[in-house]
């Protein structure tokens, strides 16, 4: 029946859009403020999703009987968090919200509207998507990289173990669908679980296998014309934000030739795009093109001077080819901005330390550590710029071997 597969479509992009939002809003109450300019706070699909991503790819995962897996994401600046309380309640945040939307769809079986004997189509419509919504729910729970689980706990983990782990993340989704989708009795592990929650919630087992079957049988139709929708209006509308987001994607997976290209293709489009000419000044940097990504920072700047994370970042490729007391000029110019910005005060005690400037390495450094303590103690403690300050009484107190 097509109105449920419908029903089903849209809630399913309603849904990661509160998801995604639920990051986004988080993460601007924890300090990023650059999810507002990139549009996250706006519940606009176009600002979430990929027609690949967010619509191709969990339908046909679901119709070969696997997991339809959330396909969207907002780039997040962790940088910009406060501290690591914020960076956990961040990637909670999503799946938080997708727990209240999934609560909500269920009122109806709680105040019996819809009952297994409702004969409207609406009722399998709803009763599918909820098991979907839980389904995703478990998922995004699992403590493994790139998943929001993994994303709350790893604040919490050692530095080096975060860098180990982030190289695997593009992989463990892989590995994960892998095994969920084929290994037979992980997969009814997984769906027995789903549909006990989904039971305990009052939503009838018999309702989700209509719902299900009504779904398969006119999703491919349905699926042709919104992905033919969407990318007709993402064309219009936002060409340069697709190229941008495929962009952070890339810089995520430490693809870093690929994102530079993708910005560049954002950047012809819209020459003021100023968090695309960060980005690729941040992938030029990880490819230690430092000339290039200090140009591109530069433009950054100029588009958008008052971003304390742009000029952060723009120290380390400034210190990279010892242009000191320009990257600690960078980082006064972050804290004048935002005062309450670690990172800026991190890299400005980096510098001072190379530059023999003691004292004010160890006050710059002191600042950090008060913003956020269990970060910045851990940096500090394998830190190859504080070679010259490590043996300094204050500076064993402050990471606490004295």
């Amino acid at each position: 029946m097509l109105p449920v597969a419908v029903f089903v479509c849209l809630g399913w992009i309603v849904s990661v859009c509160i998801h995604e939002f639920g990051h986004a809003v988080v993460a601007y109450w924890g300090g990023d403020t650059s999810v507002k300019d990139k549009g996250y706070l706006t519940l606009n699909p176009l600002k979430y999703t990929d027609p690949t991503l967010s619509l191709v790819l969990p339908v046909v995962f679901l119709l070969i009987g696997g997991i339809a897996l959330p396909g969207a994401a907002v780039y997040i600046n962790q940088s910009q968090l406060r501290n690591r309380w914020w960076k956990s309640a961040v990637s909670a945040a999503g799946p938080i919200a997708s727990v209240i939307v999934t609560l909500l769809l269920t009122i109806p079986f709680w105040l019996g509207w819809v009952t297994p004997f409702s004969q409207h189509w609406i009722g399998p419509a709803l009763a599918f998507l909820i098991i979907l919504q839980i389904s995703v729910i478990q998922f995004n729970f699992l403590p493994i990289p790139p998943l929001d689980g993994y994303g709350i706990i790893e604040p919490w983990l050692p530095n080096q173990t975060q860098i180990k782990l982030r190289k695997l993340s593009k992989y463990g989704i892989i590995a994960l669908f892998i095994l969920l989708s084929f290994v037979k009795p992980l997969n009814l592990l997984f769906w027995k679980s789903a549909f006990t929650i989904g039971a305990l919630l009052g939503v009838p087992m018999e309702l989700v296998w209509k719902g299900y079957t009504s779904f398969n049988a006119d999703s491919g139709i349905l699926l042709v014309a919104a992905i033919g929708v969407f990318l007709l209006i993402r064309r219009v509308m936002s060409p340069h934000h697709a190229c941008y987001e495929k962009g952070n994607q890339l810089l995520k997976s430490q693809q870093y030739e690929e994102a530079i290209a993708s910005y560049d293709k954002a950047i012809k489009l819209k020459h003021d795009f100023w968090e695309a000419w960060h980005h690729r000044a941040w992938a030029l940097g990880s490819l230690q093109r430092y000339k290039e990504a200090i140009a591109s920072y530069e433009q950054a700047i100029v588009l958008k001077p008052d971003n304390p994370a742009t000029w952060t970042d723009w120290s380390g490729a400034l210190a990279a080819l010892q242009r000191y007391e320009e990257a600690i000029a960078c980082c006064d110019r972050a804290i004048e901005i935002n005062p309450h910005y670690p990172y800026a005060w991190y890299n400005k005690a980096c510098f001072c330390a190379l530059q023999g400037k003691v004292s004010l390495a160890l006050d710059s450094l002191e600042q950090a550590i008060n913003l956020d303590t269990n970060t910045f103690k851990t940096y500090a403690k394998n830190e190859s710029s504080f070679y010259r300050i490590q043996q300094h009484e204050r500076f064993k107190k402050m990471i606490g071997e004295l």
